[in-house]
């Protein structure tokens, strides 16, 4: 015969979460009665007729034996087999375990030996005497008619398990004692499924119930079956009211949103007519009579034959939304209709919206700006400080209002009227946005320069008027002041303009007016002051004159400007001034007093027979009559070569030989006499004579050299002078040229001396020439050295020949510590740089002497020869007479 398989899993197996057999179709016995005799063949139930063996001792206590004995003992044996848990239990006074299959010791861990042998057995299972008092209260007056009845136990391992207990219809025990025989099934899992879903259930019923949004939910006939409190809020109904309800049965409640009621329920027909989840708008009214927007998602849910199950509604009050939108929407459509540029960027300076009026005048697109950093202020046009000033500004105080300059996208640059504002969160006060406006002040500000200009320029001219050269005159003052430096301020009168302009009209003379003006512009430069005060009168402000000599130059020059022909209608008009010159400061140190002397000197020149120039004061016109007498006759003997050159021998110093000669120019003026060279040399410079003056040197001392050299001095060097006005006007390179190739003297015995102030004029332009100089071969030396100018720089990067200590050093270097220190230091310069050094004004044998200590190589001075006419010093130097005897 077939036994029923016993449970394949252990309970080493887990018994509470591990795979238990598959007991789901297993059916509980029939109803049993007791059997007559003879009948059992006949009548016993199929599992009966198992070949079954004695039941194990250890399923039944052995003082229980009685106890169940009226349990047949087939059916103990089949109990004892049963798949699943069985136990005997006895209720009485001192409740105990009488039956314990195996089923049960597997689920629980617990053998039948433990649970039956012991009269505390049943605690084991129920170690809570109270929970155990209160199940055996529950359990006993069902007797037989118990039906899953729920019982948690206690496994051997601490876990616990909870059975589903049924009683099995047996005889009742001979002794009458309440025993019951009961079945049982592991509902731990469904329990645990049970939590967990009622978690759920409250889980969701806490979000339903909290959700600001309209929530309901309805089944397939529109019934209410759950709603949530915003709900019942919104409808003004109770939970009580509203559940089991439909839309319709509530509409006819006479609530104020009855109307939207009944249009709900038709969308819901809609929706459930479709299938599909809906998205619509709706409008209602709410309890106070005000209309309410409403966002409303309708999802419905069928069973497997497409019948309605549930409908899901939510609705979502949206009026704020719709107004704010609306709000944005009307702001969006005011600021773009706003003639101000308006920008919105966040706190990290990111556009976020640029409106038509900003994009129109800056020249960007919107979609150039969004996304990009705020540009509200032109590269180079305010500097770093002034942009921290904004941002500071606008962060204390929340905006910043000024003119400021902004640049378009084409690159122009234009004036603009910005207002800087920051936006702060109202809980944190954190900054969120910026947002600008702009306005464009390019019109206004044009007209502002119109107005400005009409009132301080002449319409006629387009000149400074007077008010507008007062203002310039009074800052050129003043950086004259500042500067130590002399002024000019000349007074302009057309001759004769009154009877021009009255014979040939107001447009002639207007049209004269204007040339006379931009020829005195022209001719003044961007440095100067020139405007037209009144009439015909104008005014020239020129700065850097140094004395009357610069400011008869100036006045002469202006003359020649101005006085060419000027054609009227094919006819030209000779054109002639006169100038009042006044200078700064001899003659005031105001614009008014400068003014008032220069008219009136202006005025003596119209006196004087016109086109001519006076100065204020009589001994100024006697200066510069005088310096321009002294030009003129500098020119003449220039041109008629009536200057003459003399040569100061150059002596080494531990020889005492003369190595060489320095060309020193002379003039004698057939009135004046001599004139010193300090005299004349400034002059010719100042004068632009000096190009024509170096020349003349630079010739007649080379061809005096190479005669030297042809007599049989060939190892004679000559040292000449150059003048820095030179280097400036481009010709040294040229003039050097030429006297090399006319005097055809060797390159390398003509020294080219620079002072130190050559170095500061075009840097560049000067390094160049002396690398061409050298070129040529001939040598270099820095004249003067010391004297004000730090020529070091260039000592590194030129490689000079020799340095000139200046006489000024000299002449004190044994009594005064400190020319001894700078003549000391010179030559340890120069020798450590490999150049040699020569030391001018030597006047006495002692400071040679010195001189020598310090090893200073060169020196020239009275104590050898003063400069001498070129036959003297040969006959002194070159051919000696011989020794007496």
């Amino acid at each position: 015969m077939r036994h029923p398989p016993k449970s394949s899993r252990s309970y080493s197996d887990d018994p509470f979460l591990g795979e238990q057999a598959d007991f789901a179709e297993a059916t509980l016995p029939q109803s049993l009665s007791p059997l007559p005799d003879g009948e059992g063949a006949e009548t016993q139930p199929d599992f009966l007729a198992f070949e079954l063996p004695d039941p194990p001792p250890a399923a039944v206590a052995a003082d229980a034996m009685s106890d169940v004995a009226s349990v047949g003992v087939l059916h103990q044996a089949l109990l004892a087999q049963w798949p699943q848990p069985v136990m005997a239990l006895l209720i009485d006074r001192s409740p105990r375990l009488l039956f314990w299959n195996r089923a049960a010791e597997q689920a629980l861990g617990y053998q039948s030996a433990d649970l039956l042998s012991s009269p505390v057995g049943l605690t084991l299972l129920c170690p809570d005497p109270d929970y155990l008092s209160r199940k055996l209260e529950e359990l006993a007056p069902l007797g037989t008619q118990c039906r899953d009845f729920e019982w948690t136990f206690t496994c051997r391992n601490g876990q616990k398990r909870r059975f589903s207990w049924t009683s099995i219809p047996l005889p009742p025990a001979s002794s009458g004692e309440r025993i019951f025989w009961l079945t049982g099934a592991d509902v731990s899992r469904r329990l645990a499924t049970e939590q967990v879903l009622r978690g759920r259930d409250r889980l969701l019923r806490s979000v339903f119930r909290h959700l600001p949004d309209m929530v309901y939910l309805k089944d397939g006939q529109g019934r209410w079956l759950l709603t949530n409190p915003a709900s019942l809020a919104v409808l003004g109904l109770t939970e009580k009211d509203a559940i089991g309800k439909t839309n319709l049965d509530l509409s006819n409640l006479g609530l104020p949103m009855a109307e939207s009621l009944r249009l709900s329920a038709l969308n819901e027909e809609a929706t459930w007519q479709s299938g599909r989840v809906s998205h619509v708008q709706e409008v209602a009214v709410d309890l106070h009579g005000a209309q309410r927007s409403f966002d409303v998602v309708r999802v419905p849910t069928f069973g497997a034959n497409d019948e309605r199950l549930h409908m899901l509604v939510i609705r979502r009050d949206v009026t704020d939304q719709r107004t704010a939108a609306t709000k944005l929407e009307l702001a969006g459509r005011v600021l773009d209709q706003s003639s101000d540029g308006i920008l919105i960027s966040d706190a990290q300076h990111e556009v976020m919206m640029a409106n038509v009026a900003f994009c129109e005048i800056t020249g960007y697109r919107s979609d150039e700006l969004v996304g990009h950093q705020v540009t509200l202020l032109a590269d180079g046009q305010h500097d770093a400080q002034f942009q921290a000033h904004i941002w500071s500004e606008v962060h204390e105080q929340g905006r910043w209002t000024g003119e400021v300059w902004n640049r378009r996208k084409n690159g122009e640059v234009f004036p603009q009227r910005l207002t800087l504002s920051a936006l702060r969160h109202r809980a944190s006060g954190e900054i969120t946005h910026y947002v600008a406006a702009i306005s464009d002040l390019s019109s206004s500000k044009a007209a502002e320069e119109k107005i400005a200009y009409l009132s301080t320029q002449d319409i006629v001219t387009g000149l400074p008027n007077r008010t507008q050269v007062a203002l310039h005159a009074q800052a050129a003052l003043e950086r004259a002041r500042a500067n130590t430096d002399g002024l000019a301020l000349l007074v302009v009168d057309i001759d004769n303009f009154k009877t021009l302009n009255d014979s040939l009209g107001h447009a002639a003379g207007d049209f004269l007016l204007r040339e006379v003006g931009q020829r005195l512009s022209q001719f003044a430069g961007g440095q100067a002051v020139v405007g037209r005060l009144s009439g015909d009168e104008f005014v020239l402000l020129q700065s850097g004159i140094k004395g009357t000599a610069d400011a008869a130059h100036l006045a002469q020059a202006t003359m020649d400007a101005v006085a060419q022909p000027v054609t009227f209608g094919g006819l030209p008009v000779n054109v002639s001034i006169s100038i009042g010159v006044a200078m700064y400061p001899s003659d005031g140190d105001s614009f008014d007093t400068l003014f008032g002397r220069a008219d009136a000197a202006m005025y003596a020149a119209k006196r004087e027979g016109r086109a001519a120039y006076q100065f204020a004061t009589a001994s100024m016109n006697e200066a510069a009559l005088e310096r321009l007498q002294l030009e003129a006759s500098l020119r003449l003997a220039i041109e008629r070569e009536a200057l003459r050159l003399e040569y100061q021998p150059l002596i080494e110093l531990a020889t005492g030989r003369m190595v060489g000669v320095e060309a020193l120019c002379r003039w004698d003026d057939p009135e004046r006499g001599a004139i010193p060279p300090g005299v004349f040399i400034p002059l010719a410079e100042d004068s632009g004579l000096i190009e024509s003056l170096g020349r003349w040197v630079l010739l007649t001392a080379t061809q005096q050299l190479q005669r030297w050299h042809e007599a049989g001095h060939g190892d004679l060097m000559l040292a000449v002078n150059l003048s820095a006005r030179q280097f400036q006007r481009g010709v040294v390179l040229e003039q050097v040229e030429e006297a090399l190739m006319v005097s055809g003297v060797n390159p390398a015995r003509l020294e080219l001396e620079l002072t130190e102030s050559v170095l500061l004029h075009d840097g560049e332009a000067v390094m160049n020439t002396l690398r061409q100089l050298k070129a040529l071969g001939v040598a270099l030396s820095i004249d003067d050295f010391g004297t004000g100018y730090s020529s070091f720089a260039y000592l590194r990067r030129f490689k000079f020949d020799k340095i000139k200590i200046d006489q000024s050093f000299v002449r004190d270097v044994i009594d005064d510590p400190e020319d001894a220190a700078i003549v000391r230091g010179i030559i340890s310069l120069a020798l450590s740089l490999g150049l040699h050094v020569l030391a001018e004004g030597v006047e006495t044998e002692s400071i040679a002497q010195r001189l020598r200590h310090l090893k200073c190589t060169y020196a020239q001075g009275y104590h050898f020869a003063r400069p001498l006419r070129p036959e003297v010093l040969a006959e002194r130097f070159l051919n000696p007479p011989p020794a007496s005897a």
